[in-house]
């Protein structure tokens, strides 16, 4: 009888030791998968905050990225308490905010690139012309970046190209007609002011040769923005070509992707400027065959 009660009680203690084995090893499993989670979502909020260092070393504000960075830090921290206490944790959301960081991160640069090629252009054309009417909407283009509106700055920068030609042209106008028509008038009314019926004519045809003379004026100011652009462009790459060969700012992921945007970038005002002088060729032959 004792024999039996004692074979009982180990066959309880196996049974028991075996269930016990089963819930430790299942424990220790989802354990080691959390684990995994944690170290991806622990290396991701290391890699955003070097993507922040690299913003604040290239003077674009952080406010943005900092905010998502901190939201989720906490994040983190809450679902790691979770994981240690033997919860199931989640870490998809700290993810999706890491990821939101770098996306920002890429837009920001573009845009403060493009916006140093702006400035340029702009400060270059301003020479020139009296830009004065576009003062509000430039402001608009700088203050989009101190906001960290970097999207809305890309947008805005393609307008303002738009705009300053605009100006330029419209002003080049203006003078050209005002000259022209100064001048017409003058010879007209000391010289020819019996002779109403021949300066019509003549005035007619001065006309077209004046029109294509526009045309003409407005493809040169064109063409010369586009210019300034590229030397804007090529300067900034030799910039990056010394930050990356003698001074190893730049990593060379980084390097790579600024070449490639900086080389399209020149690919498309060299095709641009390519559109303008076939224009002015064309221009050049109607003119010729009237």
């Amino acid at each position: 009888m004792i024999n039996k009660m004692n074979t009982n009680n180990i066959f309880v203690i196996i049974l028991i030791g075996i269930i016990f084995c089963l819930v430790f090893v299942q424990n220790s499993s989802a354990s080691i998968i959390s684990s995994n989670e944690s170290i991806q979502a622990k290396e991701s909020l290391a890699q955003a905050e070097k993507d922040i260092i690299e913003m604040t070393e290239k003077a674009i504000p952080i406010n943005r990225v900092n905010e998502t960075y901190q939201e989720a830090l906490q994040l983190y921290s809450a679902q790691l308490a979770l994981e240690e206490k033997g919860g199931r944790a989640d870490y998809k959301l700290v993810m999706s905010y890491v990821s939101n960081i770098n996306l920002i991160k890429k837009t920001a640069i573009q845009s403060s690139d493009e916006l140093t090629i702006f400035k340029e252009t702009y400060e270059e054309a301003e020479k020139h012309s009296n830009l004065s009417e576009m003062q509000e909407e430039y402001d608009l283009i700088i203050q989009s970046f101190k906001d960290e509106r970097f999207e809305d700055t890309l947008e805005l920068i393609k307008k303002g190209y738009d705009r300053v030609s605009e100006i330029q042209s419209s002003q080049a106008v203006l003078n050209s007609l005002y000259l022209a028509t100064s001048r017409t008038l003058k010879n007209f009314f000391v010289n020819n002011w019996l002779k109403i019926t021949i300066i019509c004519s003549i005035a007619f045809f001065v006309s077209l040769i004046f029109w294509n003379n526009i045309k003409k004026l407005m493809f040169r100011i064109k063409l010369n923005n586009l210019l300034i652009q590229k030397r804007a462009i090529n300067k900034l790459l030799k910039s990056i070509q010394e930050s990356y060969f003698k001074t190893k700012k730049l990593s060379e992921s980084e390097y790579d992707i600024k070449l490639k945007k900086f080389k399209e970038l020149i690919r498309d005002i060299d095709r641009q400027i390519m559109v303008l002088k076939e224009e002015v060729f064309n221009l050049r032959r109607r003119f010729n065959l009237i």
